[in-house]
């Protein structure tokens, strides 16, 4: 089944390139009908969704610059389809229309390397080994704040025009061990922070990351991993489940998209446990509206952290993490987090009830490691990235 899945990504992959091939040639023969995309800004974040920071920040550009010809690319039938719609220009994903764009657009915007293409993942491989030159400017608005060791995340394999950071040890880390220089890595603030704005509902969150070694599993080997049984087992704590229904709250369990696809092997008998589909919940409302965060190693304590609330972190494949998935960065959780680090699940129930006990609030010294992680908390992160790109498109960093 692995295999059968292996190749059939290989010729969907092979498929798509030769479109790219096509219309490369097609933009030859046609260069007067492109000249509508020589001042497009093309923005995406995976091409079926608008959540991220890429919607936040082509939202800011249609609010404040109208002037600016910005597009964001899509599938037609997204759950977030409508939200692009309703504010601008969209370009439906894997159409003649996103390939023509893609090749010949000013701007590429991305929260991922590779984001405005037609297959990332390939786009990515091709640029990576010299086989694909950007006529426009390739900009990583990123996913989220890089803590950990991304060999492959250098200036040579990415070949970005901008880089956008979000505070100073990830910036410093970035030009210190990856190769990049700093008039492409820009410290700004992430686009979406400028949406945190904390609204506590009666609901904690659940959210661990995936485990990229894991990512070609069928059912029956992920719920035979050590990952499925630690994260099942604690949807389905007893002590847990009493103490949340004791105190009329709701845990929602969200799992990373790239293993949304085994959401239904998680199940739980309590009420109070949410099983959230990604069709059905966005991250940044569930940041947003939840008063505790218990999670792995997934960047997204940065925005819990960000709005000042309480965080738990659950680690029980920290060695097999670090060795088969992303090594060591800049970030020592113990030394550098937020929160508590768990191992075992008592001691996350224990953590949990304790913070529900005092009221949501976080200890002294994790606030006192907040305030000076963060140097910008101003809502003018999208102003920040806009005037930096604008810089870039003026040349004034050459």
């Amino acid at each position: 089944m692995r295999r059968i899945r292996k190749y059939k990504k290989i010729f969907t992959q092979g498929w798509i390139l030769l479109k790219y091939l096509y219309y490369k040639i097609y933009c030859i023969f046609n260069k007067d009908s492109l000249e509508e995309y020589k001042n497009c800004w093309l923005v995406s974040e995976h091409g079926n969704d608008a959540r991220d920071n890429g919607y936040f920040f082509f939202e800011y550009v249609r609010e404040n610059h109208p002037e600016i010809d910005i597009r964001y690319v899509i599938t037609l039938d997204s759950p977030d389809f409508h939200k692009i719609e309703n504010i601008g220009k969209y370009i439906i994903y894997g159409s003649k229309e996103h390939f023509l764009a893609f090749i010949n657009s000013q701007l590429l915007i991305s929260t991922h390397l590779s984001g405005c293409s037609p297959d990332v993942g390939l786009f990515f491989r091709l640029q990576r080994y010299g086989l694909l030159r950007y006529k426009g400017k390739n900009i990583c608005l990123q996913h989220g704040i890089i803590h950990t060791n991304l060999q492959f995340f250098n200036q040579k394999n990415t070949n970005l025009s901008l880089l956008i950071t979000s505070v100073q040890p990830e910036y410093n880390y970035l030009i210190k061990n990856n190769g990049f220089n700093s008039y492409v890595v820009k410290l700004t603030g992430l686009a979406r922070y400028d949406n945190l704005k904390s609204k506590n509902s009666n609901q904690i969150l659940f959210m661990p990351t995936f485990r990229k070694y894991m990512h070609y599993m069928n059912n029956s080997e992920f719920m035979k991993s050590d990952y499925y049984k630690h994260i099942n087992s604690l949807i389905n704590n007893i002590a847990l489940i009493n103490y949340l229904e004791a105190n009329n709250l709701n845990l929602v369990f969200y799992i990373h998209s790239e293993f949304q696809k085994y959401l239904n092997l998680f199940t739980s008998n309590s009420k109070n446990i949410i099983i959230a589909n990604m069709k059905d919940y966005e991250v940044q409302d569930l940041l947003i509206n939840s008063k505790l965060l218990i999670t792995d190693y997934s960047s997204v304590f940065f925005d819990f952290a960000y709005m000042k609330k309480p965080i738990i972190y659950y680690q029980f494949d920290y060695d097999t993490f670090q060795k088969r998935h992303y090594g060591k960065g800049y970030f020592s959780y113990t030394n550098d987090g937020f929160g508590p680090v768990c191992r075992r699940e008592e001691e996350v129930v224990k953590s949990i009830k304790f913070y529900i006990k005092k009221g949501y609030k976080i200890e002294e010294k994790y606030r006192t490691r907040v305030s000076k992680f963060f140097i910008f908390n101003d809502n003018k992160n999208c102003e920040r990235i806009f005037n930096e790109i604008i810089k870039l498109n003026n040349g004034d960093e050459l």
